[in-house]
């Protein structure tokens, strides 16, 4: 049976999300398990992972759009532009990036959702696997 205070930090979570992660934080630099809403703490805890590395596939995805119009289109009036946007999203990438989460990349899907952009506006042959490794993906262009 759930006490008081068990219902009471379960209805906090879900009418007042900022006091219960505020909440939430003090038990845990109290060590306070009793205060703890565990079922709660799990699916958030869980869901921030898959958000970490869904935001980093997301930014890969990115670069590898902006790579394959640098390598398989003619354009040359947006290259600069293309080359600055993937600056942007390895710097983002590098402030997200751990350990935990470079073990978690899968290129494969993200190549997929790019060449299906690219052959949405470009009418190119694209290899069927991603030509591009993760380091090559992350590999800074020259300044001009």
């Amino acid at each position: 049976m759930k006490s008081l205070e068990t219902t009471r930090i379960t209805n906090l979570y879900e009418t007042d999300y900022i006091l219960w992660i505020e909440e939430q934080e003090k038990a845990l630099s109290e060590h306070d398990e009793k205060a703890l809403d565990w079922e709660n703490l799990k699916e958030e805890i869980n869901s921030l992972g898959k958000e970490q590395i869904n935001g980093i596939h997301s930014f890969l995805k990115q670069i590898i759009i902006q790579r394959l119009k640098l390598d398989y289109t003619n354009e040359k009036l947006s290259r600069n532009h293309w080359i600055n946007e993937i600056d942007d999203f390895q710097d983002e990438i590098e402030r997200r990036l751990t350990k935990t989460l470079l073990n978690k990349i899968n290129l494969e899907p993200e190549y997929e959702r790019a060449k299906r952009k690219i052959l949405r506006l470009y009418d190119v042959k694209l290899p069927d696997v991603c030509p591009y490794t993760f380091e090559d993906l992350m590999t800074r262009f020259p300044e001009n």
